[in-house]
């Protein structure tokens, strides 16, 4: 992540997660409404450590505790089972002081909205083949989430719930991951996500049939998926003042904007679009895997495929401070006493004269 604050305090907090494992908290990467998300470094007790993001959720009530833990220990047992390039993965859960947390995979990069407010800024718009690209991906991972199984081979169905440009990260490698899979149902579960501001922090991408009190379903994550689509070709879908209550209604009746100008979309494209922003759950794609098959097949016609390295260069046109040490290639001065110029470094041995015996 980008926005990383160092802690002040000079010790480190612990989250214990049983059996000898630990979770030190290090920096806080960011803060919403109901949770923040630290930089962790998950510790066992053989010394096994690994890097990872923690999100730690506003205490709540002694009285909605163990629902809120029981919720979220059931999302969390349910997520972890993906196994998929698109989706950043889950490890563990827990509760401390009445704080409950999930500990998951730290992608080093930043979320899909930087990305957009970065070229909002200018007035831009991320281009096309790189937008679509993001998109597919996209795609790939929610129907890598709805075909997952368990340890005993039950598909599982999982589904977002709540898919926004902010639950899309891009790492400085290029990859694209969805997060926070379900997290919204551990919300739910308190009485503060009730509230109206709660729901109309959400409402932008939210399928019409959830926004009337319906439960979401995996045409539910379709139609979210068509508004964060939509935001990166077109432009938001709501205008952008509006009263929660206004948000809300909009939301339950399926409402999009009209375009202020008609954009050169691709037929096929267009065709996905609409397709999957239709207000009747019934016309739309079934699920994400059919929604990401689709998009799959238009986007390979139009000539776009592998765009990690175009994705990169855009984030390191942006934040090369932070990507430069991950994507920029490592070159490697010749050791004093190597009579051959090698020096080794994270296992390669690369010649600095191309004319000098290279060694493999």
């Amino acid at each position: 992540m980008v926005s990383s604050k160092r802690r002040q305090s000079g010790h480190e907090e612990h989250l214990e997660l049983g059996d000898g494992r630990h979770v030190k908290l290090l920096d806080v990467l960011g803060k919403g409404a109901f949770a923040t998300v630290h930089r962790g470094l998950m510790c066992s007790e053989h010394g096994v450590r690994r890097s990872v993001a923690v999100k730690l959720f506003s205490a709540v009530s002694s009285d909605e505790a163990d629902l809120v833990l029981r919720t979220l220990a059931r999302t969390t047992r349910r997520v972890a089972c993906i196994d998929h390039p698109n989706v950043a993965g889950v490890y563990e859960c827990g509760e401390r002081r009445g704080q409950p947390f999930v500990v998951s995979e730290l992608v080093a990069g930043v979320s899909l909205a930087k990305l957009q407010e970065a070229h909002a800024s200018r007035q831009r718009r991320i281009p096309l083949d790189l937008a679509l690209f993001i998109a597919a991906e996209v795609a790939e991972g929610l129907a890598g989430a709805r075909v997952a199984r368990d340890h005993e081979g039950v598909q599982l169905g999982v589904v977002h719930h709540a898919l926004s440009s902010r639950d899309v990260l891009l790492s400085w490698r290029g990859e694209v991951k969805v997060s926070d899979f379900e997290t919204s149902m551990s919300r739910v579960a308190t009485s503060s996500i009730r509230s109206l501001r709660g729901v109309a922090n959400r409402a932008a991408t939210m399928a019409p049939e959830v926004a009337r009190g319906q439960e979401a379903d995996a045409r539910s994550d379709v139609f979210s998926f068509g508004v964060l689509l939509r935001e990166l070709l077109v432009g938001p879908r709501f205008p952008s003042v509006l009263t929660n209550s206004e948000a809300i209604r909009l939301a339950r009746e399926g409402y999009v904007q009209p375009m202020t100008f008609q954009p050169h979309l691709p037929q096929g494209v267009d065709a996905v679009l609409s397709r999957a922003l239709e207000v009747d759950p019934e016309a739309r794609y079934p699920n994400a895997c059919a929604l990401a098959f689709d998009l799959r097949r238009v986007v390979l016609g139009m000539g776009v495929g592998d765009g990690r390295y175009f994705l990169r260069k855009a984030l390191e046109r942006e934040w090369s401070q932070y990507a430069e040490e991950i994507t920029t290639p490592r070159f490697i001065a010749p050791a004093a006493n190597d009579e051959e110029g090698y020096e080794p470094y994270d296992g390669e041995l690369v010649a600095i004269d191309p004319r000098e015996k290279r060694r493999r």
